[in-house]
């Protein structure tokens, strides 16, 4: 994939990444905006920490083509070998505010990284300090987000969308808290060794695996009713969707991120609140959770070798949250 143009000297500085084989598949899904320095950064280390990963490019597949390289044939290769064997999937021509919705992708997948330019956080609202655009998504969404406040009262039927011990978590102080019918939804298996199953069935949460949310489902009245969801199964050691469709009824939809704690880099962490870019913190999370952002829509005057490591970086902060 010709889809940086970065001197050879930047990047033989990630020549570390081709070294080392995928890890096994988490199952977690991440969105990827942008195929610029930072964009392939990320999706290249979320792909070999396990995490499937969809690129996503404004530009078509054509002008992709036409632009120069300076990648090394074994740098193309390796992200190649990522895109061919699964991990990394390629969406030419989808641009953010046009074809390609903030909401829906943070709905569909379990993270997002916004590799974007500076202009365009701008022209979404995106970037500032109260950026209109994560707020928007986040009401588009309908999903309330993992925290430390829960609704009162608990919505009769609560559906929250995640995997790992935060979810497990979320659901189960969800049903102490009086919801009456708690259901966890997982994109992938339940873990072989039954400690899951075990911990929901003892807080009377029922578990739906092999499930990857679509579309929050809404009344005339306009209140959430259902969540829409596409079935998944494991292909090849890739997480595949299989083209059959459900449904879960729900009050009140909850989406449950991590908030892992990674050493923070001061320089970034200035960088990254100059100006009115997005802002972000030192693990590149902006004020919508689960929705990261690297790059020059984060940083001023950021070189090809800053971008490289935002894009590293971010993927192993976005890693760790997932597996919180």
């Amino acid at each position: 994939m010709n889809a940086l143009t970065d001197p050879r000297a930047v990047l033989a500085q990630t020549a570390a990444w081709l070294d080392a084989e995928a890890a096994a598949p988490t199952g977690r899904l991440v969105a990827v905006v942008g195929a610029g320095p930072s964009g392939v950064a990320c999706a290249h280390r979320l792909a070999m920490l396990g995490n499937g990963v969809v690129l996503y490019e404004a530009r078509s597949r054509e002008r992709m083509l036409e632009t120069p390289s300076l990648l090394s044939a074994a740098d193309q290769d390796a992200f190649a070998y990522l895109v061919t064997g699964g991990r990394i999937g390629v969406e030419y021509g989808r641009k953010l505010g046009e074809n390609l919705d903030l909401a829906a992708l943070h709905l569909s997948h379990d993270a997002v990284y916004l590799g974007i330019g500076l202009a365009m956080a701008r022209v979404l609202g995106l970037s500032g300090p109260a950026p209109a655009g994560l707020s928007d998504a986040a009401r588009a969404l309908a999903v309330v987000v993992a925290g430390d406040e829960l609704p009162v009262p608990a919505p009769q039927r609560a559906l929250v969308l995640g995997s790992g011990d935060g979810a497990l978590a979320l659901a189960a102080r969800l049903k102490a808290r009086g919801a009456q019918d708690v259901t966890l939804a997982l994109r992938h298996a339940l873990p072989p060794d039954g400690a899951t199953l075990q911990a929901a069935r003892q807080h009377f949460v029922r578990v739906r695996p092999w499930l990857a949310p679509l579309e929050v489902l809404r009344d005339a009245q306009g209140a959430i009713e259902a969540v829409r969801f596409e079935q998944t199964r494991m292909l090849d050691g890739c997480l595949v969707h299989t083209g059959g469709f459900t449904e879960i009824a729900a009050h009140a939809v909850f989406k449950a991120v991590g908030r892992a704690v990674l050493d923070q880099d001061a320089a970034l962490r200035r960088l990254s609140h100059e100006g009115d870019r997005i802002q972000v913190d030192g693990c590149f999370r902006t004020a919508l959770p689960g929705v990261y952002a690297g790059g020059d829509c984060v940083a001023a005057r950021l070189g090809i070798g800053d971008a490289l490591r935002h894009g590293e970086r971010a993927a192993r902060a976005i890693h760790a949250d997932l597996q919180a």
